[in-house]
């Protein structure tokens, strides 16, 4: 039999214990710094989510006692006292007109942008950059044509006049869009489907929708968020109280609670929690989604 001599290193030559490492590791200058600008931005962005919510789940009488404490113990009177009003009837306005403009708008945006990118014809490049010109117009000064426009078609105080309003400020973007995400796409699988004889419609139902599936997503959840949350028009073209969206009850909802001489700031931290509710979720469903159609045309 051999034997197996295994050489045995001095004390000095023995490497030093994991954790001795571990504990030799040192945080460096930069990292330091950036550590701390990220956590001083992590908490400017949910403590006021948390203030929020604190002082939803407050009595009016707890929130004027300690404006910064604890619910403790919470209670949902705030929330029951904003839905006593017109805030779930104008919770479904919103559904109604914001879900229908951001379908609309998803529709459209996707076909305009695959006839951007795979059609021609006269004057396309003109149609697309003034589609970015739009883009970047300040929304101010939309507002005098599209309410005389409105008002002229007789569809004030109606779903369809704030919907087709909501598709006509949303609809630049979605088109330029869904245009660079076509423009990303191989043109071998559309002049391989055009050898075959395939039509313009069966390349766009076959072909095109369901690799735009992620922008789809991404499209369509960014323009429920940007219309979930907008005030202006929706001030402007329905004024009747049974008309309003969400964003408008909310605003108005100090003038609506029975007791004007109640502190209201536990009952609107209430209904702007319950707005906030729907496009945290709808975010949190497709976050995956929504970041594969963002680098989608990065990565083709």
């Amino acid at each position: 039999m051999t034997a197996t001599l295994t050489p045995v290193l001095a004390d000095e030559d023995q490497p030093p214990p994991l954790a001795n490492r571990r504990r030799r590791r040192r945080m460096s200058p930069t990292t330091f710094v950036v550590v701390i600008v990220c956590g001083a931005i992590a908490a400017s962005t949910v403590y006021p989510f948390l203030f929020m919510t604190f002082t939803a789940l407050k009595t009016p009488e707890d929130y004027v006692a300690n404006k910064l404490g604890l619910p403790i113990p919470p209670t949902f009177e705030n929330f029951a006292t904003a839905l006593s009003g017109t805030l779930g009837v104008s919770f479904i306005n919103s559904v109604i007109t914001v879900g229908a403009g951001t379908i609309l708008t998803v529709v459209l945006g996707c076909m305009a942008g695959f006839a951007f990118a795979f059609l021609r014809f006269p004057f396309r490049g003109a149609l697309l950059r003034i589609i970015m010109i739009i883009m970047v117009l300040p929304i101010t000064v939309l507002i005098p044509p599209i309410f005389k426009v409105i008002l002229d078609i007789g569809l004030v105080n109606t779903y369809a006049g704030l919907i087709l309003l909501y598709v006509g400020i949303s609809i630049p973007a979605g088109v330029y869009m869904m245009a660079t995400f076509f423009m990303a796409v191989p043109k071998e699988l559309v002049e391989s489907a055009r050898i075959d004889g395939a039509s313009a419609f069966r390349i766009f139902f076959s072909i095109a929708v369901p690799l735009a599936r992620p922008a789809f997503i991404t499209l369509g959840t960014f323009t429920f968020l940007g219309l979930w949350n907008e005030l202006l028009f929706a001030l402007l073209i329905m004024s009747s109280p049974e008309q309003r969206t969400l964003p408008v009850a909310i605003t108005l909802l100090r003038q609506s609670v029975q007791n004007p001489t109640l502190v209201q700031d536990a009952i609107i931290a209430a209904g702007l929690l319950m707005s906030a509710a729907l496009p945290f979720f709808l975010f949190i469903l497709f976050n995956r989604q929504i970041t594969q159609g963002m680098v989608a045309g990065a990565l083709k």
